[in-house]
Protein backbone atom coordinates (compact mmCIF):
# COMPACT_ATOMS: atom_id res chain seq x y z
CA UNK A 1 0.00 0.00 0.00
CA UNK A 2 3.05 2.46 0.73
CA UNK A 3 4.39 1.42 -2.55
CA UNK A 4 1.23 2.52 -4.43
CA UNK A 5 1.03 5.75 -2.60
CA UNK A 6 4.33 6.56 -3.34
CA UNK A 7 4.21 5.63 -6.76
CA UNK A 8 0.62 7.83 -7.17
CA UNK A 9 2.57 10.80 -5.44
CA UNK A 10 5.63 10.60 -8.04
CA UNK A 11 2.40 10.60 -10.64
CA UNK A 12 0.87 13.26 -9.27
CA UNK A 13 4.20 15.62 -9.36
CA UNK A 14 4.80 14.49 -12.82
CA UNK A 15 1.59 15.31 -13.75
CA UNK A 16 2.28 19.34 -12.24
CA UNK A 17 5.43 19.70 -13.41
CA UNK A 18 4.73 18.81 -17.15
CA UNK A 19 1.33 20.95 -16.61
CA UNK A 20 3.88 23.63 -15.58
CA UNK A 21 6.03 23.17 -17.91
CA UNK A 22 3.29 23.18 -20.32
CA UNK A 23 2.02 26.60 -18.75
CA UNK A 24 5.11 28.39 -19.41
CA UNK A 25 5.58 27.38 -22.90
CA UNK A 26 2.26 28.81 -23.86
CA UNK A 27 3.59 31.74 -21.78
CA UNK A 28 6.39 32.06 -23.93
CA UNK A 29 4.11 31.13 -27.18
CA UNK A 30 1.66 33.76 -25.81
CA UNK A 31 4.87 36.56 -25.23
CA UNK A 32 6.64 35.81 -28.33
CA UNK A 33 3.57 36.43 -30.46
CA UNK A 34 3.16 39.98 -28.71
CA UNK A 35 6.71 40.79 -29.84
CA UNK A 36 6.23 42.45 -33.68
CA UNK A 37 9.80 43.00 -35.12
CA UNK A 38 10.32 46.75 -36.18
CA UNK A 39 10.28 45.80 -39.96
CA UNK A 40 6.72 43.53 -39.28
CA UNK A 41 5.49 46.83 -37.80
CA UNK A 42 7.04 49.02 -40.85
CA UNK A 43 5.02 46.24 -43.36
CA UNK A 44 1.91 46.85 -41.33
CA UNK A 45 2.28 50.09 -41.56
CA UNK A 46 2.90 50.61 -45.37
CA UNK A 47 -0.34 48.16 -45.26
CA UNK A 48 -2.38 50.68 -43.86
CA UNK A 49 -1.07 53.97 -45.48
CA UNK A 50 -1.68 52.02 -48.77
CA UNK A 51 -5.14 50.76 -47.83
CA UNK A 52 -5.72 54.22 -46.93
CA UNK A 53 -4.21 55.68 -50.42
CA UNK A 54 -6.65 53.85 -52.52
CA UNK A 55 -9.43 54.51 -50.44
CA UNK A 56 -8.90 58.57 -50.67
CA UNK A 57 -8.32 57.97 -54.57
CA UNK A 58 -11.81 56.11 -55.02
CA UNK A 59 -13.21 58.82 -53.06
CA UNK A 60 -11.61 61.50 -55.22
CA UNK A 61 -12.74 60.03 -58.65
CA UNK A 62 -16.54 58.98 -57.15
CA UNK A 63 -16.74 62.74 -56.76
CA UNK A 64 -15.02 63.50 -59.84
CA UNK A 65 -17.03 61.49 -62.10
CA UNK A 66 -20.32 62.85 -60.19
CA UNK A 67 -19.19 66.09 -60.77
CA UNK A 68 -18.69 65.02 -64.45
CA UNK A 69 -21.75 63.19 -65.26
CA UNK A 70 -23.71 66.13 -63.82
CA UNK A 71 -21.97 68.95 -65.90
CA UNK A 72 -22.91 66.54 -68.76
CA UNK A 73 -26.71 66.42 -68.03
CA UNK A 74 -26.76 70.13 -66.45
CA UNK A 75 -26.00 73.38 -68.71
CA UNK A 76 -27.58 76.96 -68.31
CA UNK A 77 -28.82 79.17 -70.97
CA UNK A 78 -28.72 82.83 -70.39
CA UNK A 79 -29.30 82.64 -66.11
CA UNK A 80 -31.99 79.29 -66.69
CA UNK A 81 -30.68 75.89 -65.79
CA UNK A 82 -31.45 72.98 -68.15
CA UNK A 83 -30.89 69.26 -67.15
CA UNK A 84 -30.90 66.61 -69.78
CA UNK A 85 -33.72 63.87 -69.50
CA UNK A 86 -35.68 61.86 -70.89
CA UNK A 87 -39.68 60.87 -71.13
CA UNK A 88 -39.97 57.27 -71.78
CA UNK A 89 -37.91 56.83 -74.88
CA UNK A 90 -37.87 60.57 -75.92
CA UNK A 91 -34.68 62.95 -74.92
CA UNK A 92 -36.22 66.15 -73.32
CA UNK A 93 -34.60 69.30 -71.87
CA UNK A 94 -36.10 70.18 -68.76
CA UNK A 95 -36.09 73.37 -66.78
CA UNK A 96 -38.81 74.57 -63.85
CA UNK A 97 -39.81 77.70 -62.44
CA UNK A 98 -42.53 79.09 -59.98
CA UNK A 99 -44.79 82.09 -60.23
CA UNK A 100 -47.69 83.72 -58.32
CA UNK A 101 -50.91 83.51 -59.55
CA UNK A 102 -53.53 86.32 -59.17
CA UNK A 103 -54.80 84.96 -56.05
CA UNK A 104 -51.26 84.57 -54.69
CA UNK A 105 -51.07 81.03 -55.36
CA UNK A 106 -48.02 79.97 -55.51
CA UNK A 107 -47.01 77.41 -58.70
CA UNK A 108 -44.37 75.53 -60.13
CA UNK A 109 -44.26 74.89 -63.37
CA UNK A 110 -42.15 72.22 -65.47
CA UNK A 111 -41.06 72.98 -69.21
CA UNK A 112 -39.87 70.14 -71.40
CA UNK A 113 -38.27 71.03 -74.58
CA UNK A 114 -37.26 68.48 -77.78
CA UNK A 115 -34.67 70.81 -78.99
CA UNK A 116 -31.68 72.38 -76.83
CA UNK A 117 -32.04 76.02 -76.41
CA UNK A 118 -28.14 76.67 -76.96
CA UNK A 119 -29.19 75.39 -80.37
CA UNK A 120 -32.49 76.44 -81.29
CA UNK A 121 -31.15 79.49 -84.09
CA UNK A 122 -34.67 80.28 -84.99
CA UNK A 123 -35.02 84.26 -85.08
CA UNK A 124 -36.55 86.79 -83.00
CA UNK A 125 -37.67 89.92 -85.18
CA UNK A 126 -40.31 92.07 -85.35
CA UNK A 127 -41.24 95.76 -84.45
CA UNK A 128 -41.94 95.45 -81.09
CA UNK A 129 -39.07 92.88 -79.69
CA UNK A 130 -37.57 95.39 -77.84
CA UNK A 131 -40.83 95.28 -75.78
CA UNK A 132 -40.62 91.88 -75.03
CA UNK A 133 -42.82 89.07 -74.86
CA UNK A 134 -45.45 89.71 -71.86
CA UNK A 135 -48.61 88.11 -70.74
CA UNK A 136 -51.51 88.97 -68.04
CA UNK A 137 -53.66 86.46 -66.51
CA UNK A 138 -56.50 88.78 -66.85
CA UNK A 139 -56.10 88.72 -70.87
CA UNK A 140 -57.03 86.41 -73.80
CA UNK A 141 -54.31 84.81 -75.30
CA UNK A 142 -55.86 83.74 -78.75
CA UNK A 143 -53.73 80.73 -81.01
CA UNK A 144 -54.68 81.77 -84.04
CA UNK A 145 -53.60 79.34 -87.07
CA UNK A 146 -53.18 80.44 -90.54
CA UNK A 147 -55.17 78.19 -93.15
CA UNK A 148 -51.58 76.90 -95.05
CA UNK A 149 -50.25 75.96 -91.63
CA UNK A 150 -50.93 72.10 -92.41
CA UNK A 151 -48.96 69.22 -93.97
CA UNK A 152 -46.56 69.46 -90.54
CA UNK A 153 -46.04 66.06 -89.07
CA UNK A 154 -45.39 67.96 -85.39
CA UNK A 155 -48.21 70.71 -86.61
CA UNK A 156 -51.11 69.55 -83.90
CA UNK A 157 -48.24 68.21 -81.37
CA UNK A 158 -46.75 72.16 -81.31
CA UNK A 159 -50.18 74.08 -80.96
CA UNK A 160 -50.59 71.35 -78.14
CA UNK A 161 -47.39 72.36 -76.52
CA UNK A 162 -48.46 75.99 -76.89
CA UNK A 163 -51.87 76.40 -75.33
CA UNK A 164 -50.87 73.19 -72.04
CA UNK A 165 -47.52 75.93 -71.94
CA UNK A 166 -50.31 79.01 -71.79
CA UNK A 167 -52.92 77.35 -69.85
CA UNK A 168 -50.47 75.76 -67.03
CA UNK A 169 -48.95 79.33 -66.81
CA UNK A 170 -53.21 79.92 -65.31
CA UNK A 171 -53.78 81.98 -68.66
CA UNK A 172 -56.75 82.24 -70.79
CA UNK A 173 -56.52 80.84 -74.37
CA UNK A 174 -58.85 80.48 -77.22
CA UNK A 175 -58.89 78.96 -80.49
CA UNK A 176 -58.63 81.51 -83.41
CA UNK A 177 -58.29 81.86 -87.39
CA UNK A 178 -56.71 84.04 -89.22
CA UNK A 179 -59.23 83.81 -92.05
CA UNK A 180 -62.49 85.35 -91.74
CA UNK A 181 -64.37 82.83 -93.83
CA UNK A 182 -62.87 79.60 -91.70
CA UNK A 183 -63.52 81.25 -88.61
CA UNK A 184 -67.13 81.68 -89.01
CA UNK A 185 -67.36 78.13 -90.41
CA UNK A 186 -65.37 76.44 -87.62
CA UNK A 187 -67.49 78.69 -85.19
CA UNK A 188 -64.03 80.63 -83.49
CA UNK A 189 -62.99 83.42 -82.97
CA UNK A 190 -61.12 85.54 -86.10
CA UNK A 191 -58.05 87.10 -84.53
CA UNK A 192 -54.72 88.61 -86.28
CA UNK A 193 -52.93 91.36 -85.23
CA UNK A 194 -55.29 93.93 -86.09
CA UNK A 195 -58.24 92.86 -84.36
CA UNK A 196 -57.65 92.17 -80.56
CA UNK A 197 -56.13 95.15 -79.13
CA UNK A 198 -56.53 94.81 -75.42
CA UNK A 199 -55.60 91.03 -75.91
CA UNK A 200 -52.79 88.86 -76.61
CA UNK A 201 -52.78 87.01 -80.36
CA UNK A 202 -50.54 84.71 -81.86
CA UNK A 203 -50.44 83.76 -84.65
CA UNK A 204 -49.47 80.09 -86.18
CA UNK A 205 -48.03 80.48 -90.39
CA UNK A 206 -45.80 78.99 -92.73
CA UNK A 207 -43.00 81.18 -94.21
CA UNK A 208 -39.66 81.82 -96.22
CA UNK A 209 -38.11 81.50 -92.73
CA UNK A 210 -38.63 80.13 -89.17
CA UNK A 211 -38.51 82.96 -87.59
CA UNK A 212 -40.55 84.96 -84.21
CA UNK A 213 -41.34 88.02 -85.13
CA UNK A 214 -43.22 90.24 -82.66
CA UNK A 215 -45.39 92.44 -84.60
CA UNK A 216 -47.09 94.73 -82.52
CA UNK A 217 -46.71 94.88 -77.92
CA UNK A 218 -49.19 92.17 -77.99
CA UNK A 219 -49.41 90.37 -81.38
CA UNK A 220 -46.67 87.34 -82.29
CA UNK A 221 -46.03 85.86 -85.08
CA UNK A 222 -44.54 82.03 -85.27
CA UNK A 223 -43.54 82.00 -88.72
CA UNK A 224 -42.66 78.26 -89.42
CA UNK A 225 -40.42 77.37 -93.01
CA UNK A 226 -39.05 73.31 -93.43
CA UNK A 227 -42.25 72.25 -90.92
CA UNK A 228 -39.60 73.56 -87.35
CA UNK A 229 -42.75 74.12 -85.76
CA UNK A 230 -41.66 72.77 -82.32
CA UNK A 231 -38.51 74.60 -82.77
CA UNK A 232 -40.67 77.97 -83.33
CA UNK A 233 -43.00 77.09 -80.14
CA UNK A 234 -40.02 76.64 -78.15
CA UNK A 235 -38.00 79.35 -78.77
CA UNK A 236 -41.14 81.90 -78.23
CA UNK A 237 -41.64 79.90 -74.98
CA UNK A 238 -37.76 79.88 -73.41
CA UNK A 239 -38.21 83.61 -74.82
CA UNK A 240 -41.24 84.57 -72.68
CA UNK A 241 -39.06 82.64 -69.73
CA UNK A 242 -36.25 84.93 -70.50
CA UNK A 243 -38.59 88.18 -71.07
CA UNK A 244 -40.46 87.64 -67.49
CA UNK A 245 -37.01 86.82 -65.71
CA UNK A 246 -35.55 90.40 -67.44
CA UNK A 247 -38.95 92.48 -66.19
CA UNK A 248 -38.45 90.83 -62.65
CA UNK A 249 -34.46 91.53 -62.42
CA UNK A 250 -33.77 87.79 -62.86
CA UNK A 251 -31.55 87.60 -65.58
CA UNK A 252 -27.85 86.57 -64.91
CA UNK A 253 -26.87 88.13 -68.76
Amino acid sequence: MKKERKENKKEVRLELKEEHFLDKEEKKLEDSSLEISPELKKNNSKQIYWILGTLLVLVIVFFASSYSFKSLTKFEYQGITFTKEKFGEIPVFHNYYFFKTIEGKLIKYNLYLRNDPRKNNVLLTGNAISSGIEFSQGNTNYISVDPGFVGCEYGSVGISNLVTFLKDNQLDVKGASTDKGQAQANNVTYATCDTHSRDVVIILKKGEETEVIHEKTNCYILQVANCEVLQAIEKFQVQSILDSRERAGLNDN
